[in-house]
């Protein structure tokens, strides 16, 4: 089994905790690339070009970060981080919120990249930061209503606070229900092994 992913990556990162969750060895399956790269062995696997993806001898290429993170939890861990979300619709509306936001998150991080080049669009600017403040104020509405287990919710939630910490600083994060979340979970090794870096 073959994990490709990118240190800068979220999505990536997400697979990355879930494997360490679920007892097995990073050392031995993580294979990190640059997408751009487009290196023949990974796009043979995954097409898209996209991180992350796992090469598995069962089933062939997984991809997306949602679908890896199913895989690996029912494969090795009998469902214990997807069946709290799976059994509940608003934890499953919840963990959707946050794939909504980080994809902003990254929609935004891409718009920054644009300006550097002065290609920046103020329109999309303005609605990604926009979606990312609403659905800030969703979250932390949402996060007063979780229960104290761990679950993939907490594993992507840490994902987003610390890629806006990563790529958005000047974004504010310290919303008492979303951070008290965090805390409670950010010190768990697999969360800080994964930490995003370029």
């Amino acid at each position: 089994m073959k994990l490709f992913y990118s240190t800068a990556s979220p999505y990536a990162r997400s697979s990355q905790i879930v494997l360490r969750e679920v007892g097995l060895d990073p050392e031995s399956i993580e294979v990190a690339i640059h997408p751009f790269d487009n290196q023949p062995e990974f796009l043979n696997v995954n097409p898209l070009g996209k991180v992350p993806c796992l090469m598995t001898e069962d089933c062939g290429a997984i991809f997306d970060s949602e679908v890896i993170a199913q895989y690996l939890d029912a494969s090795f861990n009998q469902a214990r981080l997807y069946k709290p979300i799976q059994e509940n619709w608003q934890y499953r509306t919840t963990y959707s919120l946050i794939s909504g936001l980080l994809d902003l998150c990254v929609a935004l991080r891409q718009e920054k990249m644009r300006e550097a080049e002065q290609l920046k669009s103020d329109f999309w600017w303005q609605r990604f930061v926009s979606g990312i403040d609403r659905g800030m104020l969703e979250l932390a509405n949402r996060c007063q209503h979780l229960d104290d287990g761990f679950s993939l919710i907490d594993i992507n939630l840490c994902c987003l606070i610390d890629y806006l910490k990563f790529r958005h600083p000047e974004i504010n994060i310290n919303v008492a229900p979303i951070s008290k979340r965090y805390q409670r979970i950010c010190n768990r090794p697999s969360i800080i092994e994964t930490a995003p870096s370029d």
